[in-house]
């Protein structure tokens, strides 16, 4: 039953509705029939049972209680009561911290009270201790001069008038170095407009010249004066968004590189170096105009973005020219004269339209030039180098990717003996790398690459292992002393660790060191001689020999041959080749015959490949050969075939005791 909701009037009103019909039903059936009674009875009946069954719907906001969920009475008690006092500490405690992390010192000062707060980084600037602070201006007073504590106090007391900011310079007694502060501040004012506190701020005093002059020298090369890497390359990225800019905006970018600068700083000193590089720098600086930008970006290499010029390439090259010209005067220092080289490298900007292009190309440019014919001269950036310096880059991957899977072999080019029957002394270690694709790679291609991007160190090590693996197995085959020689370079030999990583390939291969011989250039000779020669020593006392490749094209003199614990030089292919064609050329071979034979060296020439050429060395009376004419370079096979062949046991077998003999009464 319904009877007792919220809709008890309603339903009460229903019941009486239905009682009044029911009242008319007597009188209906006494002037009608039965029939006529029905609908009024069912109507009756309808209305009887809407008002006790229906459920009339909610009307607004009434909701009728749910008696099929029991409800949890809530639970009687005090409610939790928030720590207000806690929260404000906590806030303060934040506001401290960012005071705290703050870069400027943090002072404020309450108009009220008078009182001072001094925020940890201001006492430390002040150079007081957390005893010597107050909670007033004493704290302040007390560090500065009379006069300055005045005109700090006036420029508050006006702060507060004016309600302005304001600014003073402040300079610490009792301190050794002269200190110097800047304390500020800024007024806080009440609703009414009224000062109710000053915040201020207490920081180091920095001048706009020291400020202007940190600047300049962190874009400045502190030896020559002239800009830095770092402000070219930044200078240069300006010039390249301008240009995107306009079209017509026209500049030319130039290296500058001193040819063989590492032999003047060797054959005469740093110092030296230090003061062509000065002259240099200031020879380039008045061949260019005020808006042009010169920087050393290298220990020998200057670069330059030429501004004002033509769009015909005949202006930029007159300064180029300029320059060059200017550079390769000679220099007058110590009353000695100093005669000096200089490649140049140019690319416009019109030809790319990127900082990593232009650099890119224009590194290419000079690069290739110094490994060719021009090297000394000026060559402009074409299309071709862009292409050329992918393929560089391309090719320093592929060598990485070859050291890590050992895919360099080395051939072996046999030195012969032409007055003991052309019989086989020694091997020298030829590097060779194999591509699937290109096949072999000429070590002219990769050996420079490989120079300049200090991969020759792990190759080195890979060819000297191998070559003393090699050499090991022919011993053992009955070759005692037969030896191999392998190239070190400049790089290599500079390497600290030098003579350890020697001795500890000796050791894993078990070679015999009097079965290795080492070949260095000329230049790698005398580069830092003392080190030099302190490895040679050392090398020396191990029983390893040493030879001067290439000998006649470098730097070295008699001094400095005489001071090298060396036993062989070779002679460089150059001298060979037109030996008996060029009076010049057999003078020079003559003469490299006649230092190793004063000097008593052994000596090697190398590059022999006619029979002319061999008839000459023989007449000079050079006996160890080495040349196409006996033999090209042979992969391990043939050269143990070739060994068969060419090296006579017996004699092979006298020759090692001689020396045994030797070393024994030595």
């Amino acid at each position: 039953m319904r009877l007792f909701d919220d809709n008890l009037i309603l339903r009460f009103l229903l019941v009486f509705a239905s009682i009044l019909f029911a009242a008319f039903i007597p009188e209906i059936i006494e002037n009608r029939s039965l029939f006529w009674a029905i609908p009024y009875l069912i109507a009756v009946c309808f209305i009887v049972v809407v008002a006790v069954v229906y459920r009339f719907p909610t009307i607004g906001n009434r909701k009728r209680m749910r008696t099929d969920v029991d409800f949890v009475a809530p639970q009687t008690g005090s409610f939790p009561i928030r720590d207000f006092q806690k929260d404000l500490h906590e806030k303060d405690e934040l506001i401290q911290m960012m005071v705290d992390i703050s870069s400027s010192g943090f002072w404020t000062f309450d108009v009220v009270t008078g009182k001072v707060f001094w925020s940890n980084l201001a006492i430390k600037l002040l150079k007081i201790s957390s005893s010597e602070v107050s909670d007033d201006f004493d704290t302040l007073k007390n560090k500065i001069s009379l006069n300055e504590w005045l005109t700090f106090k006036e420029a508050l007391n006006n702060s507060l008038q004016t309600k302005e900011k304001f600014s003073v310079e402040i300079s610490l007694l009792d301190e050794k170095s002269a200190i110097k502060l800047v304390v500020s501040g800024q007024v806080q004012c009440n609703e009414e407009g009224n000062p109710i506190r000053i915040i201020g701020a207490l920081n180091e005093f920095t001048d706009k010249r020291t400020l202007e002059k940190q600047n300049y020298y962190a874009y400045q090369d502190v030896l020559t004066g002239v800009y830095n890497r770092k402000f070219f390359l930044e200078k240069l990225k300006l010039d390249v968004d301008l240009a995107l800019q306009r079209p017509d905006y026209l500049f030319a970018v130039a290296l500058l590189d001193i040819d063989r600068f590492g032999a003047i700083n060797t054959s005469f000193s740093i110092d030296v170096g230090d003061s062509v590089l000065k002259i240099v720098a200031d020879r380039i600086k008045s061949q260019c105009q005020v808006g042009d930008t010169i920087a050393r970006i290298g220990p020998d290499v200057f670069a330059m973005i030429l501004h004002d010029m033509d769009s015909q390439e005949g202006d930029i090259m007159k300064t180029v020219r300029q320059i060059h010209v200017a550079v390769k005067r000679p220099i007058q220092l110590e009353h000695r004269e100093i005669c000096i080289g200089a490649s140049m490298a140019v690319a416009l900007n019109r030809e790319v339209d990127c900082v990593e292009d232009i650099m890119a190309n224009v590194t290419a440019n000079l690069r290739e030039m110094k490994k060719g014919s021009s090297h000394g001269g000026i060559q402009f950036f074409t299309g071709g180098i862009r292409d050329k310096a992918m393929k560089l880059y391309q090719l320093e991957f592929d060598i990485r990717r070859a050291i890590q899977s050992k895919e360099f072999v080395l051939f072996y080019q046999p030195i012969v003996d032409i007055s003991d029957h052309n019989r086989i002394v020694a091997f020298e270690a030829l590097i060779r790398w194999k591509l699937s694709k290109r096949g072999f790679v000429s070590p002219a291609e990769f050996i420079p690459i490989a120079e300049e991007t200090g991969l020759i160190i792990p190759i080195g090590e890979q060819i000297l292992r191998m070559a003393c693996l090699q050499a090991k197995q022919w011993v053992d085959q009955g070759y005692k002393d037969l030896q191999v020689a392998v190239n070190f370079s400049a790089k290599q030999f500079a390497l600290d660790n030098l003579i350890d990583d020697i001795k500890q390939v000796l050791a894993e291969t078990q070679l015999n060191p009097r079965n290795l011989k080492l070949e260095i250039t000329e230049y790698t000779a005398v580069c830092e001689a003392e080190k030099t020669i302190h490895i040679m020593k050392e090398l020396s006392k191990m029983g390893i020999q040493i030879s001067i490749d290439d000998f006649g094209t470098g730097y070295s003199s008699l001094s400095h041959l005489k001071r090298f614990p060396i036993h062989t030089l070779k002679m460089d292919k150059s001298f060979v080749d037109h030996v008996t064609e060029d009076e010049e050329d057999a003078t020079f071979a003559r003469m490299v015959v006649g230092i190793s034979k004063s000097l008593k060296l052994q000596l090697i020439v190398e590059g022999v490949e006619k029979q002319e050429q061999l008839d000459f060395m023989r007449a000079e009376g050079c006996k160890l050969i080495q040349g196409f004419y006996f033999s090209k370079p042979l992969i391990v096979e043939e050269a143990t075939k070739y060994l068969q062949d060419h090296y006579h046991l017996q004699d092979a077998k006298a020759n090692e005791s001689k020396i045994a003999y030797n070393e024994k009464d030595a």
